[in-house]
């Protein structure tokens, strides 16, 4: 037998990514079978190009093949009611599923209203939580999905194999055993077994397995759509697949249309030990998401609490040094999301409609200390709070959010100074629509992000200079808006539009330069009559000296960046300003 086993990337989809999933969990299911409970072992699926490679700490034995005799199905049937599974065989009840998940969200609300808040809250509903992978069992069990009878066709037929179940394996592993493995021959051996024991050798591909070949979707150039070209292919790939999707797939549900998008994790560099602790963790973040969530915010906060969850995991392993040495920051273990997107077409039928791949944000950088994955976690839980209030119904909400996932997975940041731009504007609405708080970012998170990720913008953040000119609009803007929706006391006039005309001004470097220095003629001449006529001054001016060196790195970044960051600094919060008395 072999150590390492390869997954070919044939699709260039989320099918290849199931059945690396697949493979690594029938292996782990094999070594918990011939493995006393003290044993341990280790699985490693890495991308390593053409291949998923699914590496082992040892070889798979040739004895252990007949020890397997009653190796249970790793994949669960998908039963409704009082549907009886088959042989005692697992099983999950969709309809028993909802039922705990109603129950989770009505005890949720009752324990809200009472009061109970924070860990009590927390530790009250834990007994009550259903099962991390619920959702995945509504979305097989959606009867509109039409993947019921396909995915329990397929799983079924591992009762057939049972009996022969060590042939079976083997033959299974054959197939992945070396990159360029002759799957024809083994398969055409395998078909021999498959006839002996019954098993239908061949299963219609699923749109839900395979999402590149769907109805229409088989051609070689897009010049037809055929309906009656489906490809089938060898149940022991499809096989794999239902396996793996427990443990890759979380789809998700979006508020509105009621499409469902399915998320598959793309792995890098992944211990089977680590995506387990992670993937679950990463489940119950999505699971706690208040409310349902539009299409573009479930892509965002998809790939931001994936990345938080590998960080608490990370937290967790750094005590064990036998297992970790310096943290991998989540973009070096996981490539990020392939997403399918289901759309309900018909009266009775999802159709998927659209292929896409979501990158994790490479914010790390080299994560050393635990406070640098703590200041990770904190830069995380700020952009989720900021993107959570923001409405995708509305036009403006929806270009804020696309252009925030542009940034956030693409790793755009002219989209990200283009969504704090935008932002400038929705906070001070809100707060003027009488909100009390709106989320914003704070300055010295969104320092860190930036000389982490843009260190060549870092002259510019650390200049005395343009900080104080960053903080006479943040005086001029969010903080009289801010108390002035809380009915306190403020003295100064709430500019709005500045961050608009700013961004505006800003491509042409005399009118940028025209704009800025206007606002602060205007914002130190209304702090002198403030004075003179309250007797207080509760900002500071800004100096010759502070205008001089923001024109200097105007001259020498150009006006369009150093606008992007006045405005993006100036819309954020300074933690120690949030308690003082300026006004």
């Amino acid at each position: 037998m072999y150590q390492d086993y390869y997954v070919p990337k044939r699709t260039g989809t989320y099918s290849d990514v199931l059945m690396a999933y697949g493979l690594a969990t029938l292996l782990d299911h094999i070594f918990r079978q011939v493995k006393e409970p003290t044993d341990r072992w280790r699985i490693v699926i890495e991308d390593i190009g053409s291949h998923y490679l699914v590496r082992l700490s040892e070889p798979v034995q040739e004895a252990w093949m007949q020890r397997l005799k009653s190796l249970r199905n790793p994949a669960p049937l998908i039963v409704r009611g009082e549907q009886p599974a088959v042989n005692n065989e697992p099983a999950r009840d969709v309809d028993k599923t909802w039922e705990q998940v109603r129950l989770w969200g009505e005890q949720r609300r009752v324990l809200a209203e009472q009061g109970v808040r924070g860990t009590d809250l927390e530790q009250q509903l834990s007994d009550l939580e259903p099962p991390q992978d619920w959702a995945v069992v509504t979305f097989l069990g959606d009867s509109k999905m039409q993947a019921i009878k396909a995915y329990n066709r397929i799983v079924e037929q591992w009762q057939k194999a049972r009996a022969h179940v060590s042939e079976h394996v083997s033959s299974l592993l054959a197939l992945f055993a070396k990159p360029d493995s002759d799957a024809e021959a083994v398969l055409e051996a395998w078909r021999h077994l498959a006839k002996r024991d019954g098993i239908e050798p061949e299963e219609t591909a699923s749109q839900l397995l395979n999402p590149h070949q769907g109805k229409g979707l088989n051609e070689t150039k897009a010049n037809a759509l055929r309906m009656d070209n489906i490809k089938d292919r060898p149940w022991p790939e499809e096989f794999l697949k239902a396996v793996g999707l427990w443990h890759c797939l979380v789809p998700r549900q979006t508020m509105g249309t009621n499409d469902w998008k399915a998320y598959v994790l793309a792995p890098l560099h992944l211990s089977w030990q680590a995506h387990q602790e992670a993937f679950a963790k990463f489940n119950r973040y999505l699971w706690r998401e208040r409310g349902g969530q539009t299409a573009l915010k479930t892509d965002i906060t998809s790939v931001l609490l994936f990345s938080r969850a590998w960080l608490d995991y990370v937290e967790a392993a750094w005590r064990d040094e036998d297992e970790f040495d310096l943290p991998k920051p989540p973009e070096k273990v996981v490539a990020g999301f392939h997403v399918a997107q289901f759309k309900l077409l018909s009266r009775n039928a999802y159709t998927m409609v659209n292929l896409s791949f979501l990158s994790l944000p490479a914010w790390s950088g080299d994560l050393r200390t635990r406070d640098d994955v703590a200041a990770l976690q904190q830069i995380i839980d700020e952009h989720l709070e900021v993107i959570r209030g923001i409405d995708e119904t509305h036009s403006d909400g929806f270009d804020l959010l696309r252009r925030y996932r542009d940034f956030v997975s693409g790793g755009s940041w002219d989209a990200f100074f283009d969504f704090a731009a935008g932002y400038s504007h929705e906070i001070l609405r809100r707060l003027n629509d009488g909100r009390r708080d709106a989320p914003t970012f704070t300055t010295p998170r969104l320092r860190r992000l930036m000389m982490t990720n843009r260190k060549d913008l870092t002259q510019i953040i650390e200049n005395e200079g343009f900080q104080n000119v960053a903080y006479a609009i943040r005086h001029a803007t969010i903080i009289p808006q801010t108390r002035k929706a809380k009915n306190q006391d403020y003295l100064y006039e709430v500019r709005y539009g500045l961050g608009a005309e700013l961004k505006r001004k800003g491509t042409v470097r005399d009118e940028f330069v025209a704009a800025l220095t206007n606002f602060i003629q205007s914002y130190n001449q209304e702090n002198v009559q403030k004075l003179e006529s309250k007797g207080q001054q509760m900002r500071k001016d800004v100096r010759t000296e502070d205008i001089a060196e923001v024109v200097r790195l105007i001259d020498e970044y150009g006006s369009e960046v150093v606008a992007n960051l006045l405005i993006a600094f100036g819309y954020a919060r300074e933690p120690r300003e949030d308690n003082s008395n300026n006004s």
